[in-house]
């Protein structure tokens, strides 16, 4: 089918988006952030869809200026914004100038504008029964899998936004503790680590479609308390407080593999600022 999209923020998300669609065959106007003061006072032809991807601290003051200056043309037009943490309230100035709404997130995290990120991933969507039709359309002309998020308060987005980043950010954390001490160890990162990270990876993903725990190993897991303390002494002390911080979380997350005992002495070790 034709479609014909305005994208409005072409950073990373905008611009995958922008190369996907026109992949597809389907028409994409761009509009920059320079450019979109000229663009919310002109006549030109929004289209079928209207993505606005631009950052949670500037998404009220454009969605209110599209509204206010482009109202009379967004009628059955589908308005989408692509924040994971903000529901579909948010875009009402446009729901009530008669378009179409909905909060389709692409739970993705996105390096830069390559389109294959929004390769067969999940897209949560918030809508009426009014958009839900025009919105999966758009979601899978992008090569997503659309999931229509219901009875959403605007805590449970914020849990749901959560999730997307303890998956994809939170690991950063770890990767980066690594790279710097295998620095400190004299070893290749490239070499060492990047097997392991596949690994470690693909195990995730197999554990998440099984529905089993995830395969966790290493000292904490195993309740070795003094390998723990040794490691944590023998690390350099600039990177001590991520390893604790790291080794924390593992802790909480694998505590019921534990006996209490041991639990506890593994916290205090890690609670120690030596």
């Amino acid at each position: 089918m034709s479609l014909v999209v305005t994208i409005v923020g072409v950073g990373r998300v905008g611009g995958a988006l922008a190369r996907r669609l026109r992949d597809a065959g389907r028409s994409v106007v761009e509009v920059r952030r320079n450019d979109f003061d000229a663009w919310s006072s002109s006549a030109t032809a929004i289209g079928d869809v209207l993505v606005i991807a631009v950052k949670d601290s500037v998404l009220r003051s454009v969605v209110e200026t599209i509204a206010a200056r482009r109202g009379a043309a967004l009628t059955r037009t589908l308005v989408v914004h692509v924040n994971g943490s903000l529901g579909v309230d948010i875009l009402a100035p446009c729901r009530d100038a008669g378009a179409m709404t909905a909060a389709a997130h692409p739970f993705q995290t996105f390096g830069d504008d390559d389109p294959s990120a929004l390769d067969g991933i999940g897209w949560g969507v918030e809508c009426d029964e009014a958009s839900w039709t025009a919105c999966r359309t758009f979601v899978e002309s992008s090569g997503g899998r659309p999931v229509r998020l219901k009875d959403m308060t605007p805590e449970r987005k914020r849990v749901y936004h959560a999730s997307a980043v303890a998956a994809s950010n939170f690991t950063y954390a770890a990767y980066e503790l690594g790279r710097r001490l295998a620095e400190a160890a004299g070893i290749p990162a490239d070499i060492f680590l990047a097997p392991i990270m596949e690994r470690t990876q693909r195990n995730a993903v197999d554990a998440l479609e099984k529905g089993l725990p995830f395969a966790m190993t290493g000292p904490v897991v195993r309740g070795d308390a003094e390998g723990v303390r040794l490691q944590l002494e023998a690390i350099p002390r600039e990177l001590r407080d991520v390893y604790r911080h790291c080794s924390l979380a593992l802790l909480a997350t694998a505590a019921d593999r534990l006996d209490a005992e041991t639990v506890e002495t593994l916290r205090t070790i890690l609670s120690s600022n030596r």
